[in-house]
C-alpha cells in the first residue's frame, strides 16, 4: 500500500505513458483488456476494472494527476481511493514492462525498453490469470477458452505479393500461383486495415511470396505503425535493402521470421534453387542483427538438410536469435503431393528430434515437460479445438480472398472485396464448420495412447487428403506415437 508522501510525489512529480513495445487492446465493450510487451513476450488479462485503468493510458506522457481525474469522471470514489488503486496498478505494469514512469520526458525514454540481442534472455508468456471457477491459465489459454466461445479477429496476414524470388522444394505454395507476378497495392491494403482496426485487430503479418518484393512495403509498414498494431513479418530476406533495415528500425517489428536451411551454401541454394540465396539470406540476418532487430531463424527438416541443420540451430545460438525447427512438411494448397518426397521417414525423424532435444529449449520445455491431456475427463477432451484457426486469426490474399490459415488456400471463405471483413468473420458458413471441429470428431483419437503427443494439423489433412480435414495421415499417427516414446524415454532416465 502507498503511503500518503508516496502519492504526493507521484502526484506532483511523475509522468507515465505505454511502454513503446507494449500493445493494449480493450475487449467485449470494456469488460476485459489484453496488454502484450514484444519484447519480454509476456502478457496478461485485466478484468473490467483493469481495461478500465489501461483505457485511460496512452502512448504519450500523462501525469498521474491527469489520469485520476480522467477516473474520477468514471468512477464515484474518493480520490485519495483512486490514487491509491491507479498507483498500484502503474505498479503493477511497470514490473511487466507494459508502462514506463518518470519524472520527465528523458527519463521516460531512458527507462523504456528497447530490443538488444546483448540484453536479451528467455521470456515466455506465463502470466496467469484468474477465471470464474477459481481455475488459473496461462493467458494465451485464456484467450483461447474466450475466443472459442466468442470469436474475436485479432490476427491478420496479409498476402503481399504471388512473386517469390525462391522456389524452395518443399513449399507448400505451388510454383505456378509464384509466377503470377500480383501484388497487393497501397490503397487495397489500407482498405482491408483499416477494418481490421476497426474490429479490434492486434497483430498483422506480412508475407507472400515474398513479402519484400511489394514496392509499396515502406508505407503500408509505416501505416501499421500509425494504426499501432504489432508487425511480423515472413521474408527470405534476400531482397533485403539498407534503406529497408532503416525503416525496420524505425516501424519497430515484434518479430521477423526467416528460413535458412544449412550453414552449407550448396544445400541451403539446393532448396531454395537459387544460385547464392545463402549468402544473401545471411548476410541479411546479420544485417538486422546488428541493427538489434528481433529475428527468428525457421529451419524446416528435410531429407536434403537432415545432415546438416543442427549447424543452423548452433549458429542462431550463437547471435543468440531463437531457431525452430519443423520435420512434418505439408502438402502443397492445391493439395499436389509431390513435395512430400522430401519428407523425412519415421527412422530419419527419431534421429532429428534427438538432436532437438539437445539443441532447443523450447522443444524440451513445451514436448519433453508435457502435462498429460489425460488429465482431462473424456468429455472434456472431446470438446477442446485443435487450434486457433477461424478462431482469432485469417488470412487475406492479393485478390481479397480470405483463407483460415497460410496453408489453407483452398478453403477461401469469402472477399473482402465483395462483402466487409466483418461480415465474412461474423457470417462465413466455412468458417463457422471449422471453429465447430473438436478433438471428438476424430473418434479413433479420443482412446488413442499417443494422443497427448499429437500435433495434428486440420490443414494438413485436408491438404494431403484431397480436402478431407477429418483424414489423418498415417505418417502424423507415427510421430505422435514416437513423440510419446521418446518422452517417456527422457523421463525414465531423468527421474520425471
Amino acid at each position: 500500500m502507498w503511503t500518503l508522501f508516496e502519492v504526493y510525489y507521484f502526484v506532483e512529480k511523475m509522468f507515465v505513458r505505454q511502454s513503446r513495445n507494449a500493445f493494449v487492446r480493450i475487449y467485449d465493450n470494456g469488460n476485459f483488456a489484453y496488454v502484450n510487451n514484444q519484447v519480454t513476450r509476456l502478457d496478461r488479462c485485466y478484468d473490467d476494472n483493469g481495461a478500465c485503468f489501461l483505457s485511460v493510458l496512452s502512448r504519450e506522457p500523462q501525469s498521474v494527476d491527469t489520469i485520476v481525474e480522467k477516473l474520477s469522471i468514471i468512477y464515484n470514489a474518493p480520490r485519495e481511493t483512486l490514487y491509491h488503486d491507479f498507483l498500484d496498478f502503474v505498479k503493477e505494469l511497470e514490473y511487466h514492462q507494459f508502462v514506463v514512469t518518470g519524472e520527465n520526458i528523458e527519463e521516460l525514454n531512458k527507462k523504456d525498453t528497447s530490443f538488444s540481442y546483448e540484453n536479451s534472455k528467455k521470456c515466455i508468456n506465463n502470466s496467469n490469470v484468474s477465471i470464474d471457477n477459481g481455475t488459473l491459465l496461462s493467458t494465451q489459454d485464456f484467450l483461447l477458452k474466450h475466443d472459442r466461445e466468442h470469436p474475436r479477429l485479432s490476427s491478420l496476414q496479409f498476402e503481399l505479393s504471388t512473386r517469390c524470388n525462391e522456389r524452395c522444394i518443399h513449399c507448400y505454395i505451388p510454383n505456378y500461383k509464384k509466377n503470377e507476378g500480383k501484388d497487393l497495392s497501397f490503397e487495397r491494403f489500407k482498405y482491408i486495415l483499416d477494418q481490421f482496426v476497426g474490429m479490434g485487430g492486434f497483430e498483422v503479418i506480412f508475407s507472400g511470396g515474398e513479402a519484400l518484393l511489394n514496392k509499396e512495403i515502406h508505407r503500408m509498414l509505416h501505416y501499421s505503425r500509425e494504426k499501432d498494431l504489432q508487425i511480423n513479418i515472413l521474408s527470405n530476406l534476400i531482397a533485403l535493402k539498407d534503406e529497408d533495415v532503416t525503416l525496420l528500425k524505425e516501424v519497430n517489428p515484434s518479430l521477423i521470421q526467416v528460413s535458412l536451411y544449412s550453414m552449407n551454401p550448396l544445400i541451403h541454394d539446393e532448396i531454395t534453387t537459387v544460385k547464392g540465396s545463402f549468402d544473401k539470406t545471411k548476410s541479411s540476418i546479420e544485417k538486422l542483427h546488428t541493427a538489434n532487430i528481433p529475428i527468428q531463424i525457421s529451419c524446416p527438416i528435410m531429407k536434403a538438410n537432415k545432415d546438416g541443420y543442427d549447424a543452423v540451430m548452433k549458429y542462431a545460438q550463437k547471435l543468440k536469435v531463437k531457431c525452430q525447427t519443423d520435420y512434418i512438411m505439408m502438402a502443397q494448397t492445391d493439395m499436389n503431393v509431390g513435395n512430400l518426397s522430401n519428407r523425412l521417414t519415421i527412422e530419419e525423424t527419431e534421429r532429428i528430434i534427438r538432436d532437438i532435444i539437445k539443441y532447443d529449449v523450447d522443444y524440451k520445455e513445451k514436448t519433453l515437460a508435457l502435462e498429460a491431456l489425460s488429465n482431462l475427463s473424456e468429455a472434456e477432451y472431446c470438446e477442446m479445438p485443435y487450434c486457433g484457426v477461424g478462431i482469432n486469426q485469417i488470412c487475406v490474399t492479393v485478390n481479397g480472398d480470405l483463407f483460415p490459415c497460410p496453408g489453407w488456400q483452398n478453403m477461401v471463405v469469402g472477399n473482402v472485396f465483395k462483402k466487409s471483413l466483418k461480415e465474412i468473420w461474423n457470417n462465413s458458413e466455412k468458417l463457422q464448420k471449422i471453429r465447430n471441429v473438436r478433438r471428438g470428431d476424430f473418434p479413433k483419437c479420443i482412446k488413442c495412447e499417443a494422443k497427448d503427443y499429437c500435433n495434428m494439423c486440420l490443414v494438413r489433412n485436408y491438404n494431403e487428403n484431397n480436402g478431407d480435414m477429418f483424414k489423418t495421415n498415417e505418417h502424423f499417427c507415427k510421430v505422435a506415437f514416437l513423440n510419446k516414446r521418446l518422452v517417456e524415454e527422457w523421463k525414465s532416465k531423468n527421474g520425471k
